[in-house]
Formats: structure tokens, sequence, C-alpha cells
């Protein structure tokens, strides 16, 4: 984990996939103690992780004209 302080106002915390994944189910492990500044803290961190771990590429040509078709049942 890292923080870095951008001004005297803002700071930026940085924190790994795995890192931030085990703080987040940290925080909902205890979800009933926590203030909603915790619980979006680890609503954001459980999206980042699933974002970082998505590796979904669209096909190419997935919906112009040279896309493949369904297999038809009829000739």
């Amino acid at each position: 984990m890292k923080i870095e302080k951008i001004d005297p106002d803002h700071f930026r915390l940085s924190i790994g996939v795995n890192e931030g994944k085990k703080l987040a189910s940290a925080i909902n492990g205890r979800a009933s103690a926590m203030r909603n500044a915790a619980l979006a803290l680890s609503s954001a961190l459980g999206e980042a992780h699933a974002l970082a771990n998505n590796e979904f590429r669209q096909p190419p040509h997935a919906f112009d004209e040279k896309a493949p078709r369904q297999p038809s049942i009829e000739n």
C-alpha cells in the first residue's frame, strides 16, 4: 500500500489487486460495524478487482456484416 499526499486536502492511496481484495473481504466481514465510507471503499475495491481480472476481449467483427453467423437448421 502506498499513500501520497497530493496537496493539503487530498491524498492518493495505491493498493495492489490482491491486497485490495483482502481489505475488501475484511471490511465485508465486519459490514454491520462499518460506516458508509468503509463500505463504499470495499465496493470500489471489489469493482477494481473485477476489472483487473477481466480478460474478455470482443472478437473482431462481432457486430458488422463480417460477423460469424449462427449455424442454421434450415437449408
